[in-house]
């Protein structure tokens, strides 16, 4: 069985920047449409690899593909590939196709946010690191156990 767990964790060096993080919140009452989900697939196998893929009534759509490479050696890994798409505040649609592995994240598509791509490629030359990194490996067994 494949266990994925996500954690969301704010680190504080000081009060002062938790206090002035949680002033930025805001609430709001405001009312928002609920979007249909359209279709929503998936599939995990013993190995680590999965899929899955999303449509919603909003013209967002998302698949991703996961499967093992190396399995049973010390470089075993996931290599990742999939695309998402969704319209922006401008009306244009974005979409973009990726891999992810032992490259790094590697984006292909429309209107990609210069962040994205400068995140891609810095992720991309520190890729070699994480290749050779014992931590790293280790983290991907516990993860995939």
């Amino acid at each position: 069985m494949l266990k994925i767990i996500c954690f969301v964790v704010f680190a504080t060096t000081s009060t002062a920047y938790g206090a002035s993080f949680s002033n930025s919140l805001q609430t709001s009452t405001e009312k928002h449409d609920i979007i249909p989900l359209l279709n929503y697939e998936r599939a995990s196998n013993p190995d680590g690899s999965f899929s899955f893929s999303y449509e919603g009534g909003d013209n967002t759509h998302r698949e991703e593909t996961a499967h093992v490479v190396d399995a049973g050696t010390e470089d075993e890994a996931l290599e990742v590939s999939g695309s998402y798409r969704y319209v922006d505040d401008q009306g244009q649609v974005v979409e973009v196709h990726y891999t992810a592995g032992k490259n790094g994240f590697v984006p292909v598509g429309t209107n990609i946010l210069s962040e994205i791509s400068a995140a891609a490629k810095a992720a991309a030359d520190r890729a070699e690191t994480f290749e050779t990194d014992d931590h790293y490996k280790q983290n991907y067994k516990n993860y995939k156990n």
